[in-house]
């Protein structure tokens, strides 16, 4: 195998990495990990605006680490492979904070900023 096919292996990974080297994608991939969730929930989250919140979960999306379904209106993005967890676990051992990547709840507050049934209802 030459130099160059032993790189051209490397970019698939390495482009799966770049895709995770965002604050906010990471944040996303943690809101998702235990439930699916509707982009009002997680741009209220964010706290950022729908098309920002929108564009960060299509890099998701492209890389496969979530998918999208709808439901009415509404688009709910879930983990597509819970291994990234395995993943970001493990950074997170690595830096020193093993739960870096277990807590990321979307706060009460936030909610109250969401207009989809499931937080109006309530």
């Amino acid at each position: 195998m030459n130099m160059q096919s032993k790189i051209d292996k490397l970019v698939r990974p390495a482009n799966l990495l770049k895709v995770l080297a965002h604050p906010e994608r990471l944040r996303l991939l943690v809101a998702l990990r235990d439930n699916a969730q509707c982009v009002c929930h997680l741009t209220a989250l964010l706290d950022q605006r729908q098309p920002y919140v929108s564009q960060q979960l299509a890099y998701l999306r492209d890389a496969g680490l979530v998918a999208d379904y709808r439901e009415g209106v509404r688009i709910y993005y879930r983990i597509r492979d819970p291994r990234v967890f395995l993943l970001l676990d493990t950074v997170g051992e690595i830096i020193g904070h093993a739960e870096a990547f277990r807590d990321v709840r979307i706060s009460p507050r936030a909610l109250d900023k969401c207009p989809c049934p499931r937080c109006t209802s309530v």
